[in-house]
């Protein structure tokens, strides 16, 4: 910018001077022209030689009018040349920053997504442990109960055994013994396969959402490396410099914008199947336990008020 100021002063004081100089054999020449009317005395050879001198300098000044005219114009030729030659470099400059920020930029992002790819195991992996961690406090608090209501049972057991005096009421307690027992086992069993199922379902639950994540950010890394290609090819190609960063932005806004949307859809985790279906089969475990027991208790007082009659 500057070498086209100084250009431009230089070449100006050029022309200002042809200017002047121009003014001045316009005001000396109708003078000398009015000088020879005036004074028309001198010979005729003096008056041709006179106009002779006039023609001369008449062409010379045509000469120098036509000179300036060329230096002028191609003073603007130039002066359009060197505009065109710092648009060129600008935009250039501007190319080349963008291409070689484009390296330092991508870095970046490439830092960013393995940094939320670390989060996003990180989150996986403290989920996991959580969920490992609640399971084993539920099987602990589920073995104390159990281990509290047989100790119970035993001492239902030895009540009823200080009662039955005869051996039909032995019998009967017997076999009420082995039936309580039976639906004891059947009931947990039952239990700890509904448990064991929802466990398995929400397992691969868990896998079906963590391959889906990982589907989607491959995608994601996927549509981020076509978007960085396709401007370092624009790069490459010449290509207009803020067409280029326009371009990029926009893809990957869509890229991100398509991956959050898969996260959030994957991360709605939908077990109220699972949850349901462990709840019918406890109640059913839970029912045929009563069931049963309820009968046991009936064929057990009948057998002890037979006795006592």
């Amino acid at each position: 910018m500057v070498i086209l100021v100084n250009l431009m002063m230089k070449i100006s004081s050029k022309i200002l001077f042809a200017i002047v100089l121009l003014l001045v054999f316009g005001l000396i020449f109708p003078a000398v022209s009015f000088a020879a009317m005036r004074f028309g005395q001198g010979s005729v050879q003096q008056n041709q030689i006179l106009e002779q001198r006039l023609e001369q300098k008449r062409i010379e000044w045509q000469e120098k009018w036509q000179q300036i005219k060329e230096e002028h114009q191609k003073w603007q030729e130039e002066k359009k040349n060197l505009q065109q030659n710092i648009r060129n470099k600008v935009a250039e400059r501007q190319r080349n920053l963008i291409c070689e920020n484009l390296e330092k930029w991508t870095t970046k992002i490439d830092q960013t997504l393995t940094q939320r790819e670390a989060k996003i195991l990180e989150k996986q992996t403290e989920r996991m442990e959580k969920m490992n961690e609640k399971r084993e406090n539920r099987d602990q608090k589920l073995e104390e109960f159990r281990n509290k209501w047989e100790q119970k049972w035993e001492e239902h057991f030895q009540l009823l055994e200080e009662k039955a005096s005869t051996s039909e009421q032995q019998q009967a307690l017997v076999k009420f013994k082995e039936v309580t027992k039976e639906a004891l086992a059947s009931r947990q069993a039952a239990i700890d396969n509904a448990i064991s199922e929802f466990r398995n379902g929400l397992d691969q639950l868990i896998n079906e959402r963590k391959t889906a994540i990982e589907n989607a950010k491959m995608a994601y890394i996927d549509a981020y490396n076509q978007a960085v290609q396709a401007a370092k090819d624009a790069c490459e190609n010449g290509k207009d410099p803020a067409q280029i960063q326009q371009e990029l932005k926009s893809a990957l806004k869509k890229a991100r914008e398509r991956f959050n949307l898969d996260k959030q859809e994957i991360e709605r985790l939908d077990i109220k199947q699972l949850v349901k279906t462990r709840q019918d089969e406890f109640k059913e475990a839970l029912d045929y336990f009563k069931r049963t027991m309820e009968k046991a208790r009936v064929d057990l007082k009948a057998a002890f008020q037979t006795d006592n009659n």
